[in-house]
């Protein structure tokens, strides 16, 4: 998974940089920030990534413990890698799992050990159409 995580680092960054974004890794703050994002009119987001193999995972767990709560200007970037295909990259507003719909989005609160609770993504044939609505192109605009 390490080499998973790399790579999408360097296709975020990529992808983020072509879109006439600025985007540097998180020094210091938030513990679920991985990237902050700034725009050249001064928006700034910040994104949590979140790599994944769409051929040996299902789905992927976000640990609450480390996004923290959701709000308007976090992102989860879902890096999907198939072998031989290029990566695709899903911008998911973290908002969109605080209102989980138990079809592609499920919350895990696991008491009393609340550092297992998650977020959970899952990928699937049937749900890709939900899914394709955070594929990046349909969500950069969000970011300017």
């Amino acid at each position: 998974m390490q080499d998973f995580q790399s790579q999408a680092e360097e296709v975020l960054k990529s992808e983020m940089t072509n879109s006439g974004l600025e985007i540097s890794i998180r020094e210091n703050g938030r513990e679920g920030v991985d990237f902050i994002v700034k725009s050249e009119s001064g928006k700034q987001s910040e994104i949590f990534l979140q790599p994944m193999d769409f051929i040996a995972q299902q789905s992927s767990k976000v640990p609450k413990e480390r996004l923290g709560e959701p709000r308007e200007d976090l992102w989860i970037a879902l890096i999907g890698f198939i072998p031989e295909k290029e990566p695709l990259i899903f911008l998911i507003p973290s908002k969109t799992l605080a209102n989980t719909d138990n079809f592609m989005f499920f919350e895990h609160n696991i008491s009393p050990h609340t550092y297992l609770s998650n977020w959970e993504i899952k990928v699937f044939t049937n749900g890709m159409k939900v899914l394709g609505e955070y594929i990046f192109h349909n969500q950069i605009e969000y970011f300017k």
